[in-house]
């Protein structure tokens, strides 16, 4: 089956879809004519996200849910409302995150839970409020985003890192549970992303963090929204959007500790390079 008929006609509710991948996913997808529920903290971003979307393509089926997905209480009661009037959508795609990067004697305790709430309990959150409705339908399918830093811990992202290894978890956990009941899971663990969220966290960004990220480009969101939607329609589990990103996955997850000498090596010629500039 073709990406675009699999998408045709469905629902697929995307969490952190007024901007970044959220948004790159919410466009493709209207152009394979499946319709689209952007749920987002910032109404006004919100309805930005959807008047770009029908400038490209006036006939998409776009709706607007205006919630933060670490307030459950909140977001159940929204969902409510929605549901009364909608079906339960057939995909849910959990794209809300965030990330403040640091030294991690320098990164406050809040930025841990703010990180945790909106990475992991953002994630779990609406797929606790939406499953019971896909148990009862006996289909379903959800998406949950992750990072290669929910692969390699990375330098100067330890509230990043944790969040992302605790999706990993959560996904795996729940991809078992799911299947005999007719539900996917899939996981994506897309590397930089050219979005809002990568230019803000930039100023956080540690000296060694920005060395052992070299001269990499961050990949457009709308190469992770293709490469992710080939995957899911074709029932991928785990989804690495990028050839470099794959290599980088296959080392980390086939060296296991021996992985961990080739950080330390890039780390230790990232601080040296540092002292002498601080001289």
């Amino acid at each position: 089956m073709k990406t675009a008929e699999y998408y045709r006609g469905k629902s697929v509710l995307i969490t952190g879809g007024s901007s970044g991948i959220g948004f790159a996913i919410a466009n493709a997808l209207v152009e394979m004519d499946a319709s689209v529920i952007l749920l987002a903290r910032d109404y006004e971003k919100l309805k930005a996200a959807k008047a770009s979307i029908l400038a490209k393509y006036p006939k998409a089926k776009v709706k607007l849910v205006s919630a933060d997905v670490t307030d459950a209480q909140t977001l159940n009661v929204l969902h409510e409302k929605y549901i009364r009037n909608h079906e339960i959508p057939d995909i849910l795609i959990n794209c809300a995150g965030v990330a403040r990067p640091g030294y991690v004697e320098e990164i406050p305790l809040d930025v841990y839970r703010w990180t945790m709430d909106i990475d992991y309990h953002g994630t779990v959150n609406p797929i606790k409020i939406l499953l019971p409705g896909m148990i009862a339908r006996g289909s379903g399918h959800i998406v949950n985003f992750s990072s290669m830093a929910g692969v390699v811990g990375l330098f100067g992202y330890t509230a990043y890192s944790g969040a992302k290894f605790a999706i990993k978890g959560f996904s795996d956990a729940l991809r078992s549970e799911l299947k005999p009941k007719g539900i996917k899971v899939s996981i994506v663990y897309p590397p930089d992303t050219d979005t809002p969220q990568l230019a803000w966290e930039d100023q956080y960004k540690p000296f060694e963090t920005r060395e052992l990220a070299g001269s990499d480009k961050p990949i457009p969101p709308s190469k992770v929204a293709e490469e992710t939607l080939k995957a899911v329609a074709r029932g991928r589990y785990k989804i690495v959007p990028s050839f470099e990103a794959k290599l980088i996955y296959f080392v980390a997850t086939h060296l296991g500790s021996l992985f961990n000498p080739i950080i330390d090596f890039l780390v230790s010629r990232a601080t040296k390079k540092k002292a002498r500039l601080d001289k």
